[in-house]
């Protein structure tokens, strides 16, 4: 029996990987196979993943290991790149699903974000605005990728996913491996741009410990853990 530890957040996928894996307990305590979504907890998998709580220092380590992602910048940075025609993003420490982003295009834009709302967080750090042609989101387990595939946005900017087309992800694999060894972690699901023929240049936005799962991923996160206690 595999022994799954989980946050509140968390508690959704954590359900779904319980109601379709026969073999797998889930509970709120501390101790544990795996950490599901908490911030530290006493398990084999993933015990500390503070690192991508919060999101400066995520991107702090990205920037140490070399991680292909958007240009990192303080308020400073971000003031002179809008005034020089360029956009950024303001981002706070912690956010989900895209929401509390600050779309900057002029100095008064940065100032809001720095400022914050009663409903929207402040920016805490700001990144450049990259144009994609396509937005991927790997499934990393100790240094492999178990599943690739491609966001397909809505116009309420909610999106599906499904499989890339016919295309090379060499490069979109590299830097999902990358960034998961960079944040200390045995295993996450990491959303990647990419641009040009053949995916030419990626960058890696953020890596996610406890990711949404639907279709087939729930059994597939399963199959992987099991293979994983099995060689214990």
């Amino acid at each position: 029996m595999l022994h799954i530890v989980y946050s509140g957040r968390s508690k959704p996928t954590a359900l779904k990987l319980a109601q379709e894996n026969e073999d797998i307990n889930i509970s709120r305590t501390n101790d544990g196979d795996i950490n599901w979504g908490r911030a530290r907890a006493n398990t084999k998998l993933n015990p500390d993943i503070s690192n991508v709580t919060n999101k400066r220092i995520m991107r702090g380590l990205f920037a140490e290991h070399d991680v292909p992602t958007p240009l990192l910048m303080d308020v400073g940075e971000a003031m002179q790149a809008v005034l020089a025609g360029k956009e950024v993003v303001g981002r706070p420490d912690q956010h989900t699903k895209g929401r509390g982003l600050w779309r900057c295009k002029t100095a008064v834009d940065v100032k809001k974000a720095i400022t914050g709302t009663r409903r929207k967080k402040a920016a805490t750090h700001f990144m450049e605005y990259v144009e994609s042609d396509r937005e991927y989101r790997v499934h990393v387990f100790q240094g492999k990728s178990i599943r690739i595939s491609e966001k397909v946005f809505n116009e309420d900017k909610s999106y599906t996913t499904g499989k890339p087309g016919n295309i090379k992800l060499r490069r979109v694999r590299e830097a999902a491996k990358l960034a998961v060894e960079a944040v200390g972690l045995d295993f996450g699901a990491v959303d990647v741009l990419a641009r040009g023929a053949d995916n030419a240049e990626v960058w890696v936005l953020e890596v996610n410990s406890a990711p949404g799962l639907g279709g087939s991923m729930p059994r597939l996160y399963g199959e992987t853990f099991r293979k994983w206690k099995e060689e214990q």
